[in-house]
């Protein structure tokens, strides 16, 4: 398992940017940190409420055949 971090880049919608840049400096976190933050709770979530759409999506990658995941 790769330990080391990567960075990823993506677009979002300014009022979105504001939004999460007010909640990470009233929780003293950087922007970065904020979303990381952020991403470990959906996916969290998502094991709590959904455990077959993660284990779904795993399969897909697997596979090298990418696909919608959501079966169900």
């Amino acid at each position: 398992m790769e330990t080391k971090e990567k960075n990823i880049t993506f677009r979002i919608n300014p009022g979105l940017k504001k939004i999460i840049e007010a909640i990470a400096q009233e929780e003293r976190r950087t922007l970065s940190s904020q979303l990381r933050v952020i991403l470990e709770e959906w996916i969290n979530m998502k094991k709590e409420l959904h455990p077959q759409f993660l284990k779904d999506i795993e399969e897909s990658v697997k596979s090298g055949k990418p696909e919608p995941v959501w079966k169900g």
